[in-house]
């Protein structure tokens, strides 16, 4: 009986709670991006307007001009995320293999990883 009378009263303060409120956010487009494996960071460079998406173990990279993917970094074992730099640079932090990579902006090769 005691069980029922707190269920009951935990069901009318959830029943009791406003509705959520429209926010500043809006769905515009689902890209699909497909792969195996987890999602880490997002990182947008507003210059470029392209959206640095962190997928399992490579960085894909979407055009928001566009609205297409316009290529990935490879070889990034791990990714938590990438970041845009000076010089048209893109650094990666590869979680498994502890590394971070420089990677060319516009061609999305790595120049070179540091430990």
């Amino acid at each position: 009986m005691l069980l029922a009378i707190i269920a009951a009263i935990l069901f009318t303060f959830v029943e009791a709670r406003p509705p959520a409120a429209d926010g500043p956010y809006r769905l515009i487009k689902d890209v699909p991006i497909g792969g195996d494996g987890g999602w880490d960071y997002l990182n947008v460079d507003p210059g470029a307007r392209r959206l640095y998406i962190s997928h399992a173990s490579k960085v894909v990279v979407y055009d928001m001009t566009t609205d297409a993917i316009v290529g990935e970094i490879a070889d990034t074992p791990g990714i938590h995320g990438a970041v845009p730099g000076p010089g048209g640079r893109v650094f990666t932090s590869n979680g498994r293999e502890n590394k971070a990579s420089i990677v060319d902006g516009k061609t999305f090769q790595t120049i070179t990883k540091v430990d």
